[in-house]
C-alpha cells in the first residue's frame, strides 16, 4: 500500500527539528552577482520552499576567494555576504522549513581558476576534466591552515546569517575530498600519507567549524561514499573513518559518491547527476552501509523522484533522509502532489542533464530545466492571471506546444491546441520507444492530463488552415509545429536491418526476422 507516513515523520539532528525527511540537497545556479546573493537567487528559492521539504541546503558557498568555482556562485568568506544571505534563510523560514549553508572550497576543480592560473589544489596534479587548461599550484602549509580556518568563519557567518545548520562539502572530487584521495593527494607532510592520514584536512576543518558555531549548532558532512574511479578509494574504506569524522563534529552524514573524472577512469555512475538509465535510488546501499557505522542521521541520495518510494526508504533503515535535487528544478511540486492525493500531476525529471548540468558546466550559463520553463527564470515568470483573457490557438501538440497551451491556460486565456496526428507527443512519441527513455512519454501524458484540467480543448488530427484562422479569429496564435528528426551520421543507418524508433512505431514487420535498433541522442 502506497504511503508516506514514514517520509513524513519529524527528525531531529542536534537543536534542528526537521518537519519531513524529504531534504534539497545543494545545486548550483550560476545566479549569484559576484559571491552576491541576488534577486534572482531569491526567487528561485522562494518556488523550491514551496514543495515542501523538510530542509534545504543552498548551493555552495564559496569560503575562500581561491575556492570559487565561478564568479556567480554565493561566497562566504567576508562578512558583507551576510545580508543576502540571511534574506535567503528568510525565505525558507517563511515556509516552515529549515536551511544549511553548504560550505564548499573547488580545489583544481573549476575552470575558472584553471583558465586563470590561479587554481590550487593539495598536490600539483591536474583535474581530469581541467587538466588540458593547466596544472594546479600545490597548497603550502599556510595555505592549508588558512582554508580550515576560512570553513570555520564561513560557519560562524552562516549562523550569524541565521541558518538552522551547516553542511561541509567533502564530496564530488572538491577540496575536502581532493585531500582525501590518492589521485590528488601526494603530500609528504601530515596532511599525506595513507587514508586515514589523508583523512586529517576533512577531520580537522570540521573540528575547526565545530569550534566556531558551538556544541549545539548542527554540522553536516557531504561525502563521496567511494570514489567511483580506477584504484579510487572504497566504500569500505570510508566506513573506516566515520567515526573519526563523527567525533570531530559531524552531526548527520549527506552520502553522495563519485568525483569528477572522465571516462577512461569512471568505473561507475560519475556522480548523483546519474542520466535516466540509472533507476531512482540506485545507491541507497552506500547509505546504509555508512549507517552501520554511526548513529547520526544519514542521508541517502541518487536520482529520486517519487515520494512513496522514498517512504520505502526511510521504512526499510536504508537512510534516515532521503535528498532530492533535480526534481526540485522539474516540478517543485512533487511532495505536494503527493500529500494532497494527486501524485499524477507531477512532471517526472528526465534526468537529461541538460539545463542544470550541462549548461552550468559546459556553458557558464545559470541554471535552467529542459521541461520546466519557471526554474532559473522565476524573477520573469508570471504568477498572475492575465489582465484581458484572451483566445489563443496552439498549432502542435509536441512538448513545445503543450508547455505553451498549459501556461496559457494558467493565465486564463481560452486555449485550444490543434494537432495533426491522432496523439500528442510530436518527436518524442518515437523517443520514448528507446531504451530507459519511457519517462519521456510519461511527461508527454502528463503535460496532456494537465492541459485538458486546464479547459485546454486539444483537438487531434486536425490540421490547421489559414481560411480556419480568419473565420476562427483567435487573439493568438502559437506555433509550434515540431522539430525535425535527428539523423544519426553512421554508417548503414539506411539500411532495412536498422529500425528506428519511428519506423518501430509505423511500420509492420515479419516477426522473427533479424534487424537491429537504433537509439540515438535524436531519439531523446
Amino acid at each position: 500500500m502506497d504511503t508516506l507516513k514514514h517520509l513524513l515523520t519529524p527528525i531531529r539532528v542536534k537543536s534542528m527539528e526537521i518537519a519531513n525527511r524529504v531534504v534539497m540537497p545543494p545545486m548550483g545556479t550560476g545566479l549569484a552577482d559576484e559571491g552576491m546573493v541576488s534577486e534572482a537567487n531569491l526567487a528561485y528559492m522562494r518556488r523550491r520552499s514551496r514543495s515542501g521539504a523538510g530542509l534545504y541546503i543552498t548551493e555552495i558557498a564559496e569560503v575562500h576567494p581561491l575556492g570559487s568555482v565561478a564568479p556567480r556562485c554565493i561566497g562566504v568568506w567576508d562578512d558583507r555576504f551576510i545580508p543576502g544571505l540571511s534574506k535567503l534563510a528568510e525565505i525558507v523560514h517563511e515556509q516552515g522549513s529549515k536551511i544549511a549553508l553548504q560550505l564548499h572550497h573547488c580545489g583544481r576543480e573549476s575552470l575558472f581558476h584553471t583558465r586563470n592560473k590561479t587554481a590550487v589544489a593539495p598536490s600539483a596534479i591536474p583535474s581530469y576534466i581541467f587538466g588540458f587548461l593547466g596544472t594546479p599550484r600545490e597548497m603550502t602549509p599556510d595555505e592549508v591552515r588558512e582554508t580550515i580556518t576560512s570553513f570555520g568563519a564561513a560557519a560562524r557567518r552562516a549562523k550569524t546569517a541565521g541558518y538552522d545548520a551547516v553542511e561541509l562539502h567533502g564530496a564530488h572530487g572538491y577540496l575536502l575530498m581532493q585531500f582525501l584521495s590518492a589521485h590528488s593527494n601526494r603530500r609528504t607532510d601530515e596532511y599525506g600519507g595513507d587514508f586515514r592520514e589523508r583523512a586529517r584536512f576533512m577531520i580537522e576543518c570540521i573540528q575547526e567549524v565545530r569550534e566556531q558555531v558551538g556544541d549545539d549548532f548542527p554540522v553536516s558532512l557531504r561525502i563521496s561514499a567511494e570514489e567511483g574511479i580506477k584504484n579510487g578509494y572504497t566504500v569500505e574504506d570510508m566506513q573506516t573513518i566515520i567515526p573519526d569524522l563523527v567525533s570531530a563534529g559531524a552531526d548527520m552524514i549527506n552520502v553522495s559518491f563519485g568525483t569528477h573524472g572522465n571516462a577512461q577512469v569512471y568505473t561507475d555512475a560519475p556522480n548523483p547527476s546519474a542520466p535516466v538509465e540509472y533507476e531512482q535510488g540506485f545507491k541507497t546501499g552506500l547509505a546504509r552501509k555508512i549507517k552501520e557505522m554511526t548513529t547520526v542521521p544519514v542521508v541517502s541520495v541518487g536520482r529520486f523522484t517519487d515520494p512513496f518510494f522514498m517512504d520505502g526508504v526511510i521504512a526499510r533503515g536504508d537512510a534516515d533522509l532521503v535528498a532530492v535535487a533535480r526534481q526540485h528544478l522539474a516540478d517543485p511540486d512533487f511532495l505536494k502532489n503527493a500529500i494532497e492525493g494527486h501524485p499524477e500531476d507531477t512532471c517526472e525529471c528526465l534526468a537529461c542533464n541538460q539545463g542544470c548540468i550541462e549548461r552550468l558546466a559546459l556553458e557558464q550559463k545559470p541554471i535552467r530545466c529542459a521541461i520546466n520553463p519557471e526554474t532559473g527564470q522565476e524573477l520573469s515568470y508570471p504568477d498572475k492571471p492575465a489582465e484581458i483573457s484572451r483566445t489563443v490557438w496552439v498549432i502542435g501538440g509536441g512538448p513545445a506546444g503543450l508547455t505553451a497551451a498549459f501556461e496559457a491556460a494558467r493565465l486564463g486565456h481560452q486555449v485550444t491546441l490543434f494537432e495533426k496526428e491522432q496523439e500528442t507527443g510530436g518527436q518524442i512519441r518515437f523517443a520514448e520507444k528507446a531504451p530507459h527513455k519511457s519517462v519521456y512519454g510519461k511527461w508527454i501524458r502528463t503535460l496532456t492530463a494537465k492541459c485538458l484540467k486546464r479547459g485546454v480543448d486539444i483537438q487531434k488530427g486536425t490540421t490547421v488552415t489559414e481560411a480556419m484562422i480568419e473565420v476562427g479569429n483567435p487573439d493568438a496564435v502559437i506555433l509550434a509545429i515540431g522539430a525535425d528528426k535527428a539523423i544519426c551520421p553512421a554508417e548503414g543507418i539506411t539500411s532495412s536491418v536498422v529500425c528506428d524508433p519511428e519506423r518501430r512505431g509505423n511500420v509492420q514487420r515479419q516477426r522473427g526476422r533479424h534487424r537491429r535498433r537504433s537509439g540515438g541522442y535524436g531519439d531523446g
